[in-house]
């Protein structure tokens, strides 16, 4: 679905689900899109080998799990994971609800673990 252009779209109504995922594009802007996702369980560990990520987290809180470590985000933040880093994202507590920016193109590719 391609939102029409010059139209106000609500996050807040966007976010209404009882859908334990959600994740639908809200905007185009140039060669990327702008997403909503509503999180109640983990996503699989995956990577983006040509496009960074960018999430910002409009309510809950987000985890996001990296090799290394676990990111948590908090309503207000921002964090940008840069393509071919491979990462999976999960809600602390019932739901989270994000935010995110990405290319137009993205390809995700899921990662057994």
């Amino acid at each position: 679905m391609n939102p029409a252009p010059l139209t106000i779209i609500n996050l807040k109504q966007e976010a209404d689900t009882e859908a334990a995922y959600k994740n639908v594009m809200l905007s185009a802007v140039n060669d990327h899109v702008v997403r909503i996702s509503v999180m109640t369980e983990d996503f699989y560990w995956h990577y983006h080998a040509n496009s960074d990520e960018t999430f910002l987290v409009t309510e809950g809180v987000l985890l996001i799990d990296l090799e290394d470590r676990t990111i948590e985000l908090s309503a207000g933040e921002l964090f940008a994971i840069p393509k071919n880093v491979i990462h999976r994202t999960r809600p602390k507590g019932e739901r989270s609800v994000n935010v995110t920016f990405e290319s137009m193109d993205m390809e995700t590719i899921k990662v057994e673990r």
